[in-house]
């Protein structure tokens, strides 16, 4: 959800379905899962180096989180990256009072018993001061201001994108001028 925030340190970051325990699948794809990530370490020191300064993505316009750890929307960008022992969705819902960010599991049950489903973080909806669309960043992503006077970059994916930002008061383009609070 928030691609370009900063990453929370681990100790920062939620636990999410803490009841849960490890599935078989999750305990079956801990090698594979270790295996890809040393594939991916370049052992070459000069492919690094090019790959650092050279074949470097260009920097997206703008900054994607402003307001420190401790402010509203550092509690959201810690929020969507929850840790927790199996494969987790994250995903944001919007009430005509709440926003809340949800955690639902993706470990399958034997017992056909729905996956558990967890509220990781949730605030009323007065407290989002507004909602910008920033398509000209990358398709998707939406800042959101809170009172508190900081903001989260926050991408939306999935089939009921296009109308969550249409469940805020308050919605700006990316060519609205920002309203400064005053």
């Amino acid at each position: 959800m928030a691609d370009r925030a900063p990453k929370p340190g681990y100790f920062r970051r939620p636990r999410a379905l803490r009841s849960e325990s490890r599935s078989l699948w999750s305990w079956c794809a801990l090698p594979v899962r270790g295996a890809a990530t040393l594939i991916s370490i370049t052992w070459n020191p000069f492919e690094a180096f090019f790959e650092a300064v050279m074949w470097r993505e260009a920097k997206k316009p703008g900054k994607p989180f402003h307001g420190g750890w401790d402010s509203m929307a550092g509690h959201l960008a810690c929020a969507t990256l929850p840790r927790t022992k199996n494969s987790t969705a994250v995903m944001m819902q919007v009430t005509d009072r709440h926003v809340q960010i949800a955690y639902v599991s993706r470990a399958r049950s034997f017992t056909g018993t729905p996956p558990p489903v967890e509220v990781g973080w949730a605030t009323d909806l007065r407290n989002v001061s507004y909602i910008r669309d920033r398509s000209d960043v990358a398709a998707g992503d939406h800042e959101i201001r809170l009172v508190d006077g900081s903001w989260c970059s926050v991408r939306f994916a999935g089939h009921g994108r296009s109308g969550i930002a249409s469940a805020f008061p308050l919605r700006l383009s990316h060519l609205d001028p920002v309203p400064h609070p005053g």
